[in-house]
């Protein structure tokens, strides 16, 4: 898989969890078992909105730089894409949100998001 389209796959993932941290708060609390309070909702708003920036970058970032540059990047890249994994695992080995099937197919996700993105961009310098 090319590297622009992985960067766009994950501006799609990121602005997805942005609107849904966005738009469900309560959703949120009542999945986590939380009780839902100004805080919460007012946490949830401001990760949405930082994802959904993430999202815009990652989308445009393509379209701004030639692969060369791009590749270059990648690192960077993968370092955000790796910091926002480990959130959720710490909040899950804390007990903040519940260990589920969902956490784990999300980390598969973005797992193997990740390791695609890793594989394509030292295939795309080799070339």
């Amino acid at each position: 898989m090319k590297l622009p389209i992985l960067f766009r796959i994950f501006a799609v993932l990121h602005f997805f969890v942005g609107l849904l941290m966005l738009f469900g708060g309560s959703m949120l609390s009542d999945t986590n078992g939380w009780e839902h309070s100004i805080g919460i909702a007012t946490m949830a708003e401001h990760h949405g909105s930082s994802l959904i920036c993430v999202s815009i970058l990652f989308w445009m970032l393509p379209t701004w730089v030639d692969t060369e540059k791009l590749n270059k990047t990648a690192p960077i890249a993968i370092l955000i894409q790796v910091i926002l994994a480990i959130m959720p695992v710490y909040h899950a080995a804390v007990g903040a949100i519940p260990t589920d099937g969902a956490l784990f197919v999300m980390m598969a996700i973005i797992i193997g998001l990740i390791i695609l993105f890793y594989v394509a961009s030292k295939k795309e310098v080799s070339e």
